[in-house]
């Protein structure tokens, strides 16, 4: 189960909203010091039923200064990446097969931004291939090293579609 934590710095009141959005279940409040300062943090772990909720939260928090989020523990680089994800992933949930929805939407991408690599198969739209193309062409699996660092530098490695083959 995923962790998604977001840190609104102590001197910045919550808004109304996300206080009143956060009393329930789906969402724990706690005071932690963090970045050098008092912060209100707000931990989900209930995706994806919590993945609503959620979205209001960080769209009510994205105007204000100094607040950030953690996925798993590691630093998300904004609010905006954070909530493009889980929008992504949220959307991904009405079609039967996710992975292929996905798929589809790196495909999306490739096209309109006139992507050159022909053996594309990217399984996320925050990944791009081209990134691991050198002098090997791209690898398709997702317990590849060079694949598990496109995950992590696309803020996407937590993501429930990215379903990894096990390993024997």
């Amino acid at each position: 189960m995923v962790n998604i934590a977001l840190y609104v710095p102590r001197e910045t009141a919550l808004p109304s909203k996300v206080r009143e959005a956060t009393t329930g279940e789906a969402c724990t409040h706690r005071i932690e010091e963090a970045d050098g300062g008092p912060h209100d943090v707000l931990t989900f772990t209930g995706l994806p039923d919590s993945l609503d909720l959620l979205l209001r939260v960080i769209g009510e928090l994205v105007r204000i200064p100094g607040v950030w989020a953690t996925v798993g523990g590691q630093r998300m680089s904004s609010l905006v990446a954070l909530w493009n994800r889980l929008d992504c992933y949220r959307q991904s949930l009405s079609h039967p097969d996710r992975r292929a929805y996905c798929r589809g939407q790196a495909a999306r991408l490739q096209v309109l931004l006139g992507c050159t690599v022909p053996s594309c198969m990217s399984p996320c739209q925050f990944v791009c291939p081209q990134c691991m193309t050198k002098e090997n062409p791209p690898t398709l699996s997702l317990v590849h090293p060079e694949t598990q660092m496109l995950l992590v530098f696309g803020e996407v490695e937590w993501c429930p579609n990215l379903v990894r083959p096990t390993q024997s």
